[in-house]
């Protein structure tokens, strides 16, 4: 593997997680102090910087965004850092490289549900499903849509209970963080 398949991966607007297993042989290669400053050598030729913090890899452009550029990335990110305030809401110690159980999730939420009625409301925002009364399938969705997006996966293929958060969950928590500073 070399520069033009990372760059082809972190190209696309992926976030690498260093705890995430498909991402294992993308992660050993920028470990490597020689090979991420080569990289971000070859990317800062065309305007982009590479990022390595936390345990998650990511290019970014050099320079501040144009007010369209931020309100596009908002755009496009707002599902997933939705998501996880939702899922944040429901397991306040959350963080990277936690586990996560789709079972406990639909118990905490039901229990949640039971005193706070705008969580019903977050969960059915957060849907793109028809039937917006099942719980349980707008909750199967949101893990679905985080695992897409690399934010957690399966712990086993076979086992569709048990997520681990990856290293880009830190990613979308220090985007909140500077959203919250700039406010």
């Amino acid at each position: 593997m070399d520069i033009a398949k990372v760059f082809d991966e972190l190209s696309k607007g992926r976030i690498i997680s260093s705890n995430a297993n498909k991402d294992i042989e993308y992660s050993n290669l920028l470990i490597n102090e020689d090979f991420f400053n080569e990289m971000n050598s070859v990317v800062d030729k065309i305007g982009y910087k590479l990022i390595g913090e936390n345990g998650y890899y990511y290019l970014a452009k050099k320079g501040r965004l144009t007010t369209q550029e931020h309100n596009s990335f908002i755009t496009l990110h707002k599902d997933t850092i939705l998501a996880i305030s939702f899922l944040t809401q429901l397991n306040s110690r959350l963080d990277k490289k936690s586990i996560i159980s789709y079972v406990e999730t639909i118990a905490t939420y039901s229990t949640i549900k039971a005193n706070d009625s705008t969580i019903k409301e977050k969960l059915t925002h957060l849907s793109w499903m028809k039937n917006k009364d099942d719980d349980r399938d707008m909750i199967e969705q949101l893990f679905k849509n985080l695992e897409k997006v690399g934010v957690i996966e399966k712990i086993d293929s076979n086992n569709s209970n048990e997520y681990k958060v990856l290293d880009a969950y830190a990613y979308y928590i220090s985007i909140v963080d500077t959203l919250e500073k700039e406010d």
